[in-house]
């Protein structure tokens, strides 16, 4: 059984696979599939758009398919960039940077966030489940 990881990002691929170890399936990344198409990720929360990937793909390759969305969540920031995290900008060390020009006048006590994570399966009949960490 093939077991469809719904990414392109091989950092991800490796992490999953290092945490999946031992499943009696094959884990298959986006470009090993021959998939190339993106879906965006227009819903409004992490479980929307985990399951809007999962779904597709799945309906794509035919396969059982892993898909994620994750952010951080500032408190002092009124939960951004929440949901937007991955958009919030263009690369991770420029994310890091606005996040702390944001937060400059933020006392330290106050500095308080977490990382949220939802993963969707997706069956190709339609099937979901899901689950979420923080």
């Amino acid at each position: 059984m093939q077991l469809l990881i719904a990414t392109t990002n091989p950092g991800k691929v490796r992490e999953y696979r290092r945490l999946l170890n031992g499943l009696a399936c094959e884990l298959v990344s986006l470009p090993e599939a021959g998939i190339a198409q993106e879906v965006p990720e227009t819903g409004s929360t992490y479980e929307e758009n985990a399951l809007l990937k999962a779904r597709e793909y799945a309906a794509i390759s035919g396969l059982l398919t892993l898909a994620d969305d994750s952010g951080l969540e500032v408190d002092a920031l009124a939960g951004r960039p929440g949901v937007h995290s991955a958009r919030y900008a263009p690369d991770s060390p420029t994310r890091i940077q606005l996040l702390l020009a944001e937060m400059r006048d933020i006392p330290a006590a106050r500095r308080t966030a977490r990382f949220q994570c939802v993963i969707a399966l997706a069956w190709p009949d339609g099937r979901t489940e899901t689950t979420a960490g923080t």
